[in-house]
């Protein structure tokens, strides 16, 4: 099993190490970039970001068209969690769709699809006990706002912002709220939720003078303003939260404010609904994130990392409670198709090695250790963030501020890139992250440490 998960170790005297021999974008990029943007839709005719064209995939690595060769930190947002092609998954999904071809699972079942949903009630955290499939996590949530306001005949969703619950949420008709500028200007905004700050101890909403800050101020701010002149809480049927905030920094909230929500969610009788679309399946060192501070949520959102890397897979997992005796209509055509539940159960499988997880906690040791001494290098690196395979760099405009500094950080980006290291930036964001495949060699990751604080070196010297 174990020889299913690693990539052979990068060696630097290797042709196939990360190396970037043209300007980027490269020339045949540039020409195939040119291409799309004549036909594509505004949001992708950006090139500034990604200057360049993907020409394969191997391993942990990218190959752009032009030959140049990354690190690859972005590992299809996280839902190639094994890598390129993990043969497992790729032999599982060949054979299943041979066997079964396409088929809508919601009115003709098959094994894989059963044996998919026992395997994830089993993994998954106490009380949970059924499975509704989807195809995508923005399917997920807004089957699980369906769910709760169903099971407590409660209208309203308490949210987080800064999260991301995928696009043509219920938070509104277009996107999230990731970004003001994914809603400016088109924005439908729709009835029956309400939004509080997310959790953080680097930059808090409710403040006066420096950090760390309490994360628990936010339920503070909940229980005596929020539901005092906004809601009652017998309105809220739930509350949807992210247990780590990736597209927000990778933040984290302290065991505090967990144990704080959970017992204003038993108070008030709330469903805790937890979205692991991005958490899920090892990415934050336990199979879910909600592991990591004892949580048992009502409802569990899986998505990405639950594929294995093979075929679109997504779904709520919930109690007895919840969904034993559910009306409400989830999933659709191609939702838990044959053979992408065959690939999601031989993920699952990979998942089941040791080794992955064993790998995912090196990966964050490696991270902290190469990058978190950058805070007191680098006064301009605001904070570093590990949880498992995912780490943040936030950038700031001033030392000793909190200040957003997106330009800094897409300098940081592009001078990375240049070193072969491609990971996820956002122009408008601070946030710099790197989400590698849970099987990435430490000697691989730790190398794309290292370029990337020496980027951070370049871009601060030279702003």
């Amino acid at each position: 099993m174990a020889q299913s998960l690693h990539h052979p170790s990068p060696d630097p005297a290797l042709a196939g190490w990360p190396r970037v021999l043209t300007d980027l974008p490269g020339p045949r990029s540039r020409e195939l970039l040119a291409r799309r943007d004549a036909v594509s839709q505004g949001p992708l005719r950006d090139s500034a970001n990604i200057p360049l064209v993907l020409g394969s995939k191997s391993g942990h690595l990218l190959t752009d068209v032009d030959g140049n060769v990354f690190a690859d930190h972005v590992s299809a947002w996280g839902a190639a969690p094994y890598g390129a092609q993990p043969p497992l998954v790729r032999d599982a999904v060949t054979s299943a769709w041979d066997r079964y071809g396409m088929e809508i699972s919601q009115y003709i079942s098959s094994a894989p699809v059963i044996e998919l949903a026992e395997r994830l009630v089993a993994l998954a955290p106490a009380g949970i006990t059924r499975v509704a499939p989807t195809v995508t996590g923005t399917e997920a949530v807004e089957g699980a706002v369906k769910l709760a306001r169903e099971a407590t005949g409660r209208p309203i969703i308490l949210g987080f912002l800064g999260q991301y619950h995928g696009e043509s949420t219920y938070l509104t008709a277009t996107s999230s709220t990731d970004l003001p500028d994914n809603t400016s200007g088109y924005a439908q905004y729709v009835p029956g939720v309400i939004l509080v700050p997310y959790p953080q101890s680097f930059r808090a909403p409710f403040h006066r003078g420096p950090g760390p800050y309490d994360d628990t101020m936010v339920l503070d701010y909940l229980r005596e303003w929020v539901l005092r002149y906004q809601v009652e809480p017998d309105q809220i049927a739930g509350v949807l939260i992210e247990p780590v905030a990736g597209e927000a920094g990778i933040l984290a909230p302290s065991q505090a404010f967990w144990d704080g929500l959970v017992a204003m969610c038993d108070e008030f009788g709330w469903m805790l609904i937890l979205d692991e679309v991005q958490t899920c399946m090892g990415r934050c060192g336990t199979v879910f994130a909600a592991e990591r501070w004892g949580l048992e949520p009502d409802l569990l959102l899986v998505g990405k990392g639950v594929t294995g890397g093979g075929q679109a897979v997504a779904g709520v997992l919930g109690t007895e409670r919840v969904m034993a005796d559910s009306h409400a209509h989830l999933g659709g055509t191609y939702a838990w198709e044959p053979a992408a539940c065959a690939g999601a159960l031989a993920g699952l499988d990979l998942l089941a090695d040791d080794t992955v997880l064993a790998n995912v906690h090196e990966l964050e040791a490696i991270a902290l250790e190469e990058l978190l001494p950058l805070v007191d290098e680098i006064p301009l690196v605001g904070d570093v963030r590990a949880v498992g395979a995912w780490t943040c760099v936030e950038m700031v405009a001033a030392p000793g501020a909190v200040t957003p500094a997106p330009d800094l950080q897409h300098a940081l980006h592009l001078a990375a890139l240049r070193r072969g290291v491609l990971a996820i930036s956002e122009p408008s964001k601070p946030l710099y992250r790197m989400q590698p495949a849970l099987t990435m060699e430490p000697e691989l990751f730790r190398w794309s440490c290292r370029q990337v604080a020496d980027a951070a070196r370049e871009v601060v010297a030279a702003p």
